[in-house]
């Protein structure tokens, strides 16, 4: 008897502590935000996200939280999984193969660590591509933009009979692959300010086409919205995307990168229109995402249901 008493006494002790919780509002704590997350400017957090299932986020001094992509570490070289294609609005776009390219080759900068390789540092402004530009009699070359603006280092190079091409990763090379072929180089960076965006457009596509000996068909910018629906938008101004889930945007990230390396393999021309994927459509998603776990904790908090 005196047991069954302090059992129940025990069990109305717990309601009541239940009940006092309630009645002031207490709702169990969500997991904390991830350190690098966290470190992160807001503005930037985004691209945590969105990358997270695709590289690492390191601390690098004093650059703070990176991102190191799952790669390679001795081959991988920013700028060469994919190809250069032709756009009037704004030169030679990047057009990447990898699920992580709509961020790392439009947004932010490339820097080079020597225990960690290759990291991209996140920025808000998108361009076309954040390299510095090379020409020499046969090739073009070009590198990664690194914090401060400078490229002294991973410069690529690819016959300028083969730029515009999509399987342009079969015959790039380095400068030591090259040799005393590639000649005197010089800048191509063809600087050009638009919508208050500073960016370069790379070699001149009539020097190009001379080397091709034909005209380079040019390429439209499509902006994508995460539904699979695209509105055409050349000056590159973005739209209001639909509205889905972050791992949708992901999705669809992937997708594109896959439609990519597609045209690589196939070595075939380069469509006249190519889907262009933004940070306000991860943005959008990442929001939209929030409402709804926010939604979630709210009515498991609603102790009235």
């Amino acid at each position: 008897m005196i047991h069954r008493s302090a059992r129940m006494l025990a069990a109305a002790l717990a309601l009541a502590s239940l009940a006092s919780c309630a009645a002031g509002g207490y709702v169990a704590q969500t997991p904390q935000m991830p350190a690098a997350r966290a470190a992160l400017r807001p503005e930037y957090r985004i691209f945590y996200d969105a990358l997270q299932d695709y590289g690492d986020w390191v601390l690098i001094e004093p650059y703070g939280f990176v991102f190191h992509p799952r790669v390679d570490f001795a081959t991988f070289r920013p700028y060469q999984d994919g190809f250069w294609a032709p756009t009037d609005a704004w030169g030679w776009v990047w057009i990447s193969a990898e699920p992580f390219g709509w961020a790392t080759y439009h947004y932010g900068t490339w820097l080079w660590d020597r225990y960690q390789g290759w990291v991209w540092m996140p920025g808000t402004d998108w361009g076309p591509a954040w390299v510095s530009w090379q020409i020499s009699a046969g090739w073009a070359g070009w590198a990664p933009m690194q914090p401060g603006g400078g490229s002294d280092r991973g410069y690529l190079y690819a016959p300028l009979d083969h730029m515009g091409s999509t399987d342009l990763g079969s015959y790039v090379m380095t400068e030591t692959t090259i040799g005393t072929q590639l000649g005197d180089v010089q800048s191509a960076n063809n600087p050009e300010e638009r919508e208050g965006l500073r960016f370069n457009r790379g070699p001149a596509f009539a020097r190009i086409e001379r080397a091709r000996g034909g005209q380079l068909q040019r390429v439209k910018l499509e902006e994508t919205t995460l539904a699979g629906r695209s509105g055409r938008r050349d000056a590159g101004a973005p739209g209001t995307p639909t509205v889905v889930d972050l791992e949708g945007a992901k999705r669809e990230a992937e997708d594109l990168a896959q439609q990519t390396r597609s045209l690589i393999d196939a070595k075939s021309q380069a469509p006249a229109l190519l889907p262009l994927l933004r940070r306000g459509h991860f943005a959008a998603a990442a929001d939209s995402s929030a409402r709804r776990a926010a939604r979630r904790a709210r009515a498991a908090a609603d102790t009235t249901r």
